[in-house]
Parts: C-alpha cells; sequence; structure tokens
C-alpha cells in the first residue's frame, strides 16, 4: 500500500523540477533614461557681440605653406564670419594707385623705379579674409600718399610668386613690408587698418608726407 504513495510524489518532485513555478519567471530589466542636462542661464556661453567679432576677424592671422604646390591656409580663430568691407569710406572703388606684381623681377623693377622713396609692400592670398578686410585702407593710402609706391602680391597666384614667398620666407598673411633703396625698413602682420597707418606714415620722410599734409 506504502509503495504508489511514495511512486505519486516522487513523480510530484520530478516534475516541480522540471517545470519551474511562474513566481520564478524572470521578467527583463527596465532601462533608466536620465533626465536630459540644460544649462542654467549663468552657464550658458555668452554671446559675441558684433563688434567684438570684427575685432577678432580683423586680428587673425593665416598661415601659408609655400612649399607645397597650392598654398594651405588655417584660420587661428578657427571661426567663418562674414565682414562687409565698404571701401568708398576712403574714396576708393578700385586699385588706387596700387601696382600688382607677380614675380621678382617685377617687384625689382617697381623698387628700382621708386627710387629713394618708400615702398610699401601687401601680401595676401585668394582666400584670406583679413587681407580682403584691410586692403581698401592700403588702396587708400596710396591715392594720400603720391610719393610712395605701394605694390600688392598675391603669394599663391603661380609657381612665381610662391618661389617669392618662400624666399622670403613668408608664413603668414596678410603681411606687409617697407622697402627703400632695395633695403627692408619695415616689416608686420594683421589687418589692423590703424596700424597701417602709422607703420606706414612713420616710415614716410617728410617729402613724402607733404603731399598728405596739403590734401
Amino acid at each position: 500500500r506504502g509503495q504508489p504513495a511514495a511512486r505519486s510524489r516522487a513523480t510530484r518532485v520530478r516534475i516541480s523540477l522540471l517545470t519551474p513555478p511562474h513566481s520564478r519567471a524572470l521578467s527583463p530589466p527596465r532601462r533608466s533614461f536620465a533626465a536630459p542636462h540644460t544649462l542654467s542661464q549663468e552657464a550658458r556661453p555668452k554671446r559675441k557681440t558684433a563688434e567684438e567679432k570684427m575685432a577678432a576677424f580683423a586680428s587673425a592671422q593665416f598661415s601659408i605653406t609655400t612649399a607645397a604646390p597650392a598654398a594651405r591656409l588655417t584660420a587661428s580663430t578657427g571661426r567663418r564670419t562674414t565682414v562687409r568691407v565698404c571701401a568708398a569710406a576712403k574714396g576708393i572703388v578700385g586699385d588706387g594707385r596700387v601696382k600688382q606684381v607677380l614675380s621678382k623681377e617685377e617687384f625689382e623693377a617697381a623698387s628700382a623705379s621708386a627710387g629713394d622713396n618708400l615702398v610699401a609692400v601687401q601680401i595676401s592670398t585668394k582666400t584670406c579674409g583679413p587681407c580682403k578686410v584691410v586692403y581698401p585702407h592700403f588702396a587708400g593710402l596710396s591715392e594720400e600718399l603720391p610719393n610712395v609706391t605701394f605694390v600688392k602680391i598675391m603669394g599663391d597666384h603661380d609657381v612665381d610668386t610662391r618661389a617669392l614667398m618662400k624666399e622670403w620666407g613668408v608664413r603668414v598673411v596678410p603681411l606687409f613690408y617697407l622697402f627703400r633703396n632695395g633695403a627692408k625698413v619695415g616689416e608686420w602682420s594683421g589687418a589692423k587698418p590703424d596700424v597701417l597707418r602709422e607703420n606706414v606714415l612713420n616710415a614716410c620722410n617728410s617729402n613724402e608726407k607733404a603731399a598728405l599734409e596739403t590734401a
């Protein structure tokens, strides 16, 4: 009589081991999402004014590699800014009295024709934004100082201009040189019009400043 009861209990134990109870079923873990992070009004970056953007763009310098077949330009600011240049404010629509030089021979000819007078040179590239900003002021000075020779050289124009930039060791644009009697008497970089005007006038002699004083 005791054997059938023991056999039924063993059967129930075997079935319970093979089939786990419903209460033991595992549910998939719930994923928790963190709330999006929002900056407070004080922590948000302050937007620059138009005057601050213009000043940063004017003071930016661009590096130029003349050894490569094509010049590579890298803006130090890392930002693109659109600047409206009003050349009419200086009374200049085109190039004024600025001579476009495309080779070392053309520059030497322009320097020789200047004689003892000052020669001011602006070195630019085709894609240099600050060069375009300061150029109307450079052209304006060429009209104010008729006894000074003003020259513009596009450093990435062709093989001849790249060779000249490599010979002069040009690494940044816009770059300005001042020559007198074939010797360099001044050099600076940047696109600030007041610095351009001050440096050119300081290098002028009394004869070259005479036209400016009578204007």
